[in-house]
């Protein structure tokens, strides 16, 4: 492929995905690209003879109206056969649109195009790895590319030719030495995708200035400072500031885009006073619902005393990202303060560049993976090589572990060479546990870390992962069985140490019983251990195949030296056997409550705890502490504000559907079904999908993806409904999810608990345009009635102003 090609980006609105299942062409769009420019567009909107479904019409906002006059594909089909004939056959997800379009081709006659054609998803998933996510809509927003009307054929044709240009100018981009590798390796992609990278990347020429994108320029700037350490940058000179007390004095400081209010202020003072005093306690603040908590308490960082290390503990590496990424912006306003920071996770978090490059070497002749791809891509630009800095598609990638660093790996150790040079350490429970201590000798503190934790609601089951452990006795033995079938290949000489191995894991193996006591199950475990690591190591050496990984087997290793040096921890041990699965797991279950109190607390100065809710059960487990470190939980907000309030409707049985088609009446874009069970929800979705689903995108748990897809999907929506069941609950306490702006709650009288409707109320909170609808008993109604603003008086039927958007 030449870069003088020339190209068309094409992209189809269709009434079904496929020609031979009746569908047929409604709109297409053709935007045209020669020398890095666009030069032409074409659309058109198609008569497919016959009806558009409400959801496509929806989706495409193209009607039946829209399309009775134009012309048949027939009609079209040999004038798009010559504008195309010659060019290279763009697409976002070209194996629909190029396979479609000649299908529609043979159906009147015409014979099929055979185009060299490339697939922009595939490209940008390599050359923008880390971005959010891959549809159309995702990437324009990602890279600030103009999409005027999504899911439209000429509009979608236009952002992907502006899309293939941003991929163009990123191959273009790279450092050499990642060209050469990406060039290396065949990476199987779609149709004539790989010759597209090939060109791309060893492209010269400009872009035109209307095709820069900001987002691959700041790349090549980050990268040429990528190895500079922060630790390396000159300190300013000057003396630091003071704690700007007063709302209008960190106005003053910061700017206005913080959105500092009197509440807000308020909050940070208490952290500031906590943070800088020299107290042993612990604090537990309830903020209001709507205050972005984050800034909170990581302004007053830059006013502390640094004699401590403070760690920010998450098991979400969502916010430790977004947390990194608030003190780099508050750094650059308060430069003077000379505030350190770095992330540190489990070595096994980050990759292992020397095992990436042998990967590579290998894929070089057995040909690469697509992953493989992305990684090589991202190491050019990532500082740290942490890999909570990648989307959770890649992140979780099973083979991924077989790059993953250990103690010694270089990444690892810079990682932590860095978070010994910082004041804010930010991390999660893992790796707190077990790096906190080596940390605090290594930096010489004589004090103890304060902890700051944001979202509490995970820490006992994030306890439990930490600490607790299971051995996954199954797969330990068909691996092991796959490794004695290549060592059955090795000359007698060598195939002798082997036999002593496998012998010694078969007698391991044996000690296994489910009247085990737990000193009797600790040695068995340890044995079990000991053994895989010594196989797994002879592995390495004959370089024989296995998803046995050594350092996942010395982190459960060190586990279990922990445990055993602390059994007073171990809540159970059990032995599953589940013949079904062919699964056998040793589990050993710890005690939460009491690593908190004597092995978390006590290894703390401070504990900051911040949300906007606590169950009673957090709320039990956390207060749980030493007496006179713990203080009562401290509400930032009691009486609640109009504007503070959720507006309500609430509805009575009789007149819940009359009260549900007002909603719809007031024209609100993203709603929330929570039926009582999964029965209740089919229903909801059927009626649902069947009265509304010609305005709106209905998703269902379960019925059109599982929960979290759903629920994501349904927010990238213009229009939609999401149906779930109480799982959502859980889910949104897990803080896992998006939240929509009016939540629906039909008969919740009859099911719905108390503690679950304040956590959903007070999420709701957090947005000024969320709205309750809702069928509430008195009691249910009275537990939460100081947070609702009720408009409708004596549960009438509300009027369609009540459910409309506040101007």
């Amino acid at each position: 492929m030449k870069e003088s090609a020339a190209f068309v980006i094409v992209d189809l609105e269709t009434t079904s995905p496929s020609v031979e299942n009746g569908g047929r062409i409604i709109q297409i769009g053709m935007t045209f690209v020669k020398n890095k420019k666009i030069v032409e567009h074409f659309d058109s909107f198609v008569n497919p003879a016959q009806p558009i479904d409400k959801k496509i019409q929806q989706l495409t906002h193209i009607s039946p109206k829209d399309v009775q006059d134009a012309p048949f594909f027939e009609e079209l089909a040999p004038s798009l056969q010559a504008l195309l004939r010659g060019q290279v056959f763009v697409a976002h997800n070209v194996n629909f649109d190029l396979p479609y379009l000649n299908a529609e081709f043979a159906r009147v006659g015409l014979p099929e195009l055979d185009l060299q054609a490339i697939d922009t998803v595939q490209l940008a998933q390599i050359l923008f790895p880390t971005a959010p996510g891959y549809r159309l809509s995702d990437l324009t927003a990602y890279l600030d590319l103009p999409l005027v009307q999504a899911h439209r054929a000429n509009a979608d044709a236009e952002a992907t030719a502006h899309l293939m240009m941003a991929i163009w100018q990123k191959a273009q981009s790279l450092p050499e030495k990642t060209k050469r590798t990406l060039l290396s390796v065949d990476w199987c992609l779609i149709r004539q995708s790989q010759d597209f990278l090939k060109m791309a990347a060893k492209s010269k020429g400009s872009f035109d200035e209307t095709e820069q994108v900001a987002l691959v320029q700041e790349t090549v700037a980050r990268r040429k400072e990528k190895h500079r350490s922060r630790r390396a940058k000159a300190k300013k000179e000057g003396s630091s500031q003071s704690y700007p007390m007063s709302t209008t004095s960190k106005v003053a400081l910061l700017g206005n885009d913080l959105y500092m209010d009197d509440e807000r202020n308020q909050v940070m003072n208490q952290v500031h006073r906590l943070l800088d005093s020299g107290q042993h306690e612990m604090a537990i603040l309830q903020t209001a619902p709507q205050l972005k908590k984050t800034v909170s308490y990581l302004l007053p960082l830059f006013f502390t005393k640094q004699r401590k290390t403070k760690w920010l503990l998450s098991d979400d590496l969502s916010l430790i990202v977004h947390q990194k990424r608030l003190l780099a912006a508050l750094a650059e306003r308060l430069p003077e303060q000379n505030l350190r920071f770095a992330s540190l996770y489990q070595p096994s978090g980050y990759l292992d560049e020397q095992k990436f490059r042998s990967a590579i070497k290998r894929a070089r002749d057995k040909g690469g993976t697509f992953w493989q791809a992305q990684i090589l891509v991202w190491l050019s630009e990532t500082p740290t090589a942490a890999f909570a800095e990648l989307p959770r598609g890649i992140r979780v990638h099973p083979d991924l572990k077989e790059v993953a660093a250990d103690e010694d790996s270089e990444s690892f150790q810079n990682a932590f060479e860095e978070a010994k040079q910082a004041d804010v350490v930010l991390s999660t429970y893992q790796t707190f546990f077990a790096w906190s201590k080596k940390l605090n000798l290594a930096q010489g503190q004589k004090e103890k870390p304060a902890v700051i934790l944001e979202k509490p609601v995970g820490i006992q089951s994030a306890i439990q992962d930490s600490l607790g452990l299971t051995l996954p006795l199954g797969f330990y033995q068909d691996q092991v069985a796959r490794l004695a079938d290549q060592a059955a290949q090795l000359p007698a000489k060598a195939r002798g140490v082997w036999q002593v191995n496998l012998h010694n894991w078969s007698v391991a193996c044996q000690k296994i019983d489910q009247e085990l006591n737990e000193k009797g199950a600790l040695r068995a475990a340890k044995a079990i251990l000991d053994r895989l690591i010594a196989l797994v190591e002879l592995a390495g050496k004959a370089d024989f195949s296995s998803k046995l990984l050594a350092f996942a087997l010395n982190e459960k290793r060190a586990k279990l030296t922990w445990l055993a040096a602390h059994q007073e921890t171990i809540e159970q041990i059990n032995w599953q056997i589940d013949d079904e699965k062919h699964q056998q797991d040793l589990t050993f279950t710890i005690k939460a409550n009491l690593i908190y109190q004597k092995y978390f607390l006590k290894q703390l100065s401070q504990l900051l705890v911040m949300s906007s809710f606590y169950s009673e059960d957090l709320k039990a487990f956390l207060t749980d502490g030493p007496k006179g470190m713990v203080r009562p939980i401290e509400e930032g907000t009691t009486n609640w504000t109009e504007q503070a309030k959720l507006k309500t409707v609430l509805s009575a049985e009789r007149n819940e559907d009359k009260q549900i088609q007002a909603l719809f009446a007031a024209d609100r874009k993203h709603l929330l079904f929570l039926a009582e069970d999964f029965s209740s929800m089919k229903h909801w979705y059927y009626k649902l999908s069947n009265q509304y689903g010609d305005r709106y995108v209905v998703y269902g748990q379960d019925l059109s993806a599982p929960l979290k897809k759903a629920a994501w999907q349904a927010s990238g929506e213009e229009r939609s409904i999401l149906v779930t069941t109480p799982a959502f609950l859980q889910a949104l306490y897990d803080q896992s999810l998006p939240l929509f702006e009016v939540a629906v709650l039909p008969r919740a009288n009859r099911w719905l608990d108390q503690e679950d409707l304040l956590l959903l109320v007070t999420a709701l909170q957090k947005n000024p345009d969320s709205l309750l609808l809702a069928t509430l008993s008195q009691k249910q109604a009275h537990f939460v009635g100081d947070r609702l603003n009720v408009v409708n008086s004596g549960r009438r039927v509300g009027r369609v102003e009540n459910f409309r958007l506040k101007k």
